[in-house]
């Protein structure tokens, strides 16, 4: 089951279902099922962004970044489903902001487990979770859902973005930008850089340009330098190394299962 026409670079179609279950029928979910495929999971919220973008950054990079994953696991021969994105997460550090929709924990929790519950019985039991927002928060809540889905449902569940195994043979990483203010973790200069090499016309480059650096979220609902993405050169050959990077702990994963 391949991914559909795909290539690093500028995005034209901005649908969040492309290429996930969503566009399967019934029959096939059933027989993807039935066949033993992984389950993509990508997780993100709807979340201010500075004013220079609008709230979809990191359900967009969720999204892209899973139909990529497949692409990768297709290639070694893994097959894989991508669940629609969630975006129902919690904004601690933003939920002041207009826009920044947010959840409690239980109500995190219980989606959660009902989503999981649905894939179980249709036959899926290896789920790896693509998280595209790092609040403390919303990350707790992440793993509090795991340790309910593995201890209930019995399922296979990892969070890629805090998985730590080892890897032969990594892909090599670009050097960071030495310069970079820091710190750079929501909305500066490399989120702003990367929906600009994918989605382009969700960054409003002539407001980034001329925002300052903050150190804090406040005021602007943004924390780094979103003006000095232009200077960020090596944004997707860092995506595709870290793409590169979780197709090989799955692939070692899912070999470590069969030889058991």
């Amino acid at each position: 089951m391949s991914s559909k026409e795909l290539k690093f670079g500028i995005q034209s179609d901005l649908s969040v279902f492309t290429d996930t279950l969503v566009e399967m029928t019934w029959e096939e979910v059933k027989a993807s099922g039935e066949r033993g495929d992984s389950v993509i999971f990508p997780i993100a919220v709807v979340e201010a962004h500075g004013p220079h973008m609008d709230l979809s950054p990191d359900i967009y990079y969720a999204y892209l970044f899973s139909r990529f994953l497949k692409k990768n696991l297709y290639a070694k021969g893994i097959n894989t489903v991508i669940v629609p994105p969630y975006y129902w997460g919690i904004n601690s550090g933003t939920e002041k902001f207009p826009g920044s929709f947010t959840v409690r924990p239980e109500t995190f929790n219980a989606i959660m487990f009902d989503i999981f519950s649905s894939l179980k019985k249709w036959g899926f039991s290896n789920v790896f979770i693509v998280n595209a927002h790092g609040d403390e928060k919303h990350t707790a809540a992440i793993e509090e859902s795991i340790n309910e889905i593995k201890q209930k449902l019995n399922m296979q569940v990892y969070r890629m973005d805090n998985l730590d195994i080892q890897i032969e043979n990594k892909p090599d990483f670009p050097d960071q930008r030495e310069e970079r203010f820091n710190p750079d973790i929501h909305a500066g200069s490399i989120e702003t850089a990367t929906m600009y090499a994918f989605y382009p016309q969700k960054v409003r480059k002539e407001i980034a340009l001329e925002l300052k650096p903050q150190k804090e979220f406040d005021p602007l609902a943004y924390c780094g330098d979103p003006a000095s993405f232009v200077l960020e050169k090596n944004i997707i050959e860092y995506f595709q190394a870290n793409v590169e990077l979780d197709s090989l702990k799955i692939e070692a994963i899912l070999n470590n299962d069969r030889n058991i």
